[in-house]
Formats: C-alpha cells, structure tokens, sequence
C-alpha cells in the first residue's frame, strides 16, 4: 500500500499519537500525553513546546520526518454544502468566500476555506466547503517547523476517519476521554460533522454512552429531516471509533451484562459495529484509538 515509511501525527485531546506504516503494515506507534496548558481538545496553545515533545517522540520512534501527515481537529471547523450559479472558475474563490461570510458564523477574514467540486450542471455548481480558523492552522504549522518538519500533507479529523472506514454512505461515531463526534458521510463526504467537548473528565463510560447515543440520534434525526427525498439508507452502517471504544476499555468499565450494541441501537434503526480497517494490522495495535492515523496514511495514496 504504501512504499515509503510514512509517520501520521494525530492530535486529540491532550495527547499526540504517532504512527508509522510502511507498505501494507504498521510498524510502530506510541501515544504522549501533554499537560492541558499546552494543548487542549486538540487545539495547540503552545505550539513551540508541542514542536520539542513532537522532535523528542519521533526521535524516540525512530520515525521519518520526510513523509510526515498530520491531522488537523475539526474542532471549530465549519463543513457544509453549498450551491452556487455554475459560473466559470476564476470567479469560484470570490464567490465561495462572498457566500461563507453570508452563511457561517465565524469570521471569514480568520479563516481558512477550502472546497471540492461535487456537481456541476448548466445552471449550478454543488460544492463541499471546509473552513478552519487560521490559528489552527497557524499554531500547527509553529508546532511542526519547530519540530523540524515540513509535512507533505494536512488532513481533517473527520476525512481521515471517513478514508479509513471507506463506504459511500455511513455514520461515525468517535468517542475519546474529553470529546464525542457524530458524523455522516455521503458520497464519500462528511457533509454533516457533530462534535461536542466533554470538559467534565469525571463523566463515567456508561454516562458518554449515553450522551452519545443522544448525540446519534439527534444528529440522524436532523439529517433525515432535512433531507426528505435523500434519507440514510436502512443498510447504513454505524462504525465505533476512539479510544474509549477499545475492548480494554470497555472491559474495565462496563458491567458484563452490558451490550453495546443494544445501548447504542436504542437510539438508532442502523447496524452498529466496530470500525473494521482495510488493511492488515498487527494484533497488539488499539485499532479504535488509532483511526485517524490509519485513515492519515491512506491519504497518502491519493
């Protein structure tokens, strides 16, 4: 699958995960945890520091620096589809950014847009438009030159997530320690992204279970309503990704009477199941918590 040893680097919560691939297996992964004053939910607050614990864990990994991917959160990033009159391609950015600053309430003047063409007709364009605050960004790539690295790509949580589960239409849900995300994918997009910080720590399992499956079927919900005549198929499938969603952890935390399954399917007529990765792993790998970095290296290939 991939030729050359890529290192991915996710950043969520308050740890970064590193992982290296080469060809079709994974060679090596270590998380590192960091105090909250320098990254919280994700967001870098001290990128020069975050950069030296980036240098010292890729050091530690003996992982390349040439082929680096990292993950950008999808935390305070706006994903919507958007319509527009089919006009020619030089007038695309001007439009895209008139129509954001009209429809998203965020301040365009901070913020990154990017777009991908899904249709085009005579008479209009169909578009998916990300936008990421610049300071994300901004703090990221400090974070990275001080760790001495240039990336040769950046990718959202949600894309690197919807790669790894690879299905043109499904629902994912990713539960971590301090945040849940919802998100439906059609047409192999994430046109519809939920994610919610879980500042109380304190929560148990069974109470983020439960505010997830509340999250799950208010997000389908939403989804089905506004798209009466494009409703998820019956067939569509939930997949369980997160670190709170491997077997250790649910072991330890749940009582043996517990179904998963059924705690989440209370709340949703679609198949759930743990996230199944295309490609060979080794047995000792927590899959869930490593998603996004598994779904990072595919990028690779496009």
């Amino acid at each position: 699958m991939f030729k050359r040893k890529i290192t991915t680097i996710n950043f969520e919560g308050n740890e970064i995960r590193f992982l290296v691939s080469k060809g079709e297996k994974v060679k090596s992964w270590i998380t590192r945890k960091v105090p909250p004053e320098l990254m919280n939910q994700g967001l870098i607050q001290d990128p020069v520091k975050i950069g030296k614990i980036i240098q010292s864990s890729l050091k530690k990994l003996k992982a390349p620096k040439r082929n680096v991917i990292t993950s950008i959160t999808g935390q305070r990033s706006v994903h919507r589809i958007m319509r527009i009159p089919n006009i020619h391609n030089n007038l695309l950015e001007e439009t895209i950014n008139r129509k954001a600053k009209q429809e998203f309430a965020i301040p365009i003047d901070e913020t990154d847009i990017s777009w991908r063409i899904l249709s085009r007709s005579d008479n209009q364009i169909i578009l998916y438009v990300l936008a990421i605050p610049n300071i994300i960004i901004d703090h990221l790539v400090i974070a990275l030159r001080t760790a001495k690295i240039k990336p040769k790509l950046m990718d959202i949580k949600p894309l690197a997530l919807q790669r790894i589960v690879n299905q043109e239409t499904a629902i994912i849900v990713n539960l971590e320690s301090f945040s849940l995300e919802v998100i439906i994918i059609v047409n192999h997009i994430p046109i519809l992204v939920r994610s919610v910080p879980l500042e109380m720590g304190d929560l148990t399992m069974e109470a983020k279970l439960d505010l997830l499956s509340q999250e799950l079927a208010r997000t389908v919900k939403y989804y089905n309503e506004s798209n009466k005549t494009n409703r998820l198929p019956e067939n569509t499938i939930v997949n369980l990704s997160g670190d709170l969603f491997e077997i250790r952890h649910l072991e330890a935390r749940l009582e043996e009477t517990t179904n998963l399954t059924e705690r989440l399917q209370s709340q949703t007529p679609y198949t759930v199941r743990l996230l199944k990765p295309r490609f060979s792993i080794p047995a000792q790998l927590p899959v869930a918590k490593y998603a996004v970095n598994l779904g990072l290296a595919l990028k690779s290939k496009k």
